[in-house]
């Protein structure tokens, strides 16, 4: 399985999006076609989705649960953001990944960019500023 997001992306939206309850289940008729269309389309609808693994699809599948979340990763051609416990985390971007990846590096160039720009130091000459604000106070 490829990994399409730097680490940096990852950490920030697993903890973003820790709390969202689940809205896809696995069960104990494995990884069928149904299952892998409505995680699709709950991917497509909002870009990121909780799934529950059910104890039915462990015994079905004989994979464990790190296994079954990659495999449902890959089928739906999305990124694995977390496994914890029963509950895995994918990621989708709604524009697609060329677009989103794009987007991810022109972001990194700008603040780059900024970053290399020295800052520069202004000097305040405090008697000819008090003496200006002191002439419009008369």
């Amino acid at each position: 399985m490829e990994n399409h997001l730097p680490g940096k992306v990852r950490r920030v939206i697993r903890a973003r999006y820790y709390d969202i309850p689940p809205r896809a289940w696995v069960g104990k008729k494995g990884l069928d076609d149904g299952v892998i269309e409505e995680i699709k389309a709950q991917l497509e609808k909002d870009g990121i989705l909780k799934v529950e693994i059910r104890k039915g699809a462990l015994i079905s599948t004989e994979l464990d649960r790190k296994a079954l979340a990659e495999r449902v990763a890959e089928l739906t051609d999305s990124e694995l953001i977390d496994v914890r416990g029963k509950r895995f985390i994918l990621f989708k971007p709604r524009e697609g990944w060329e677009k989103y990846l794009r987007k991810l590096r022109r972001k990194e160039l700008s603040k780059e960019k900024r970053e290399e720009r020295p800052v520069r130091k202004v000097k305040l000459d405090i008697v000819n500023f008090r003496k200006k604000f002191k002439k419009g106070r008369d």
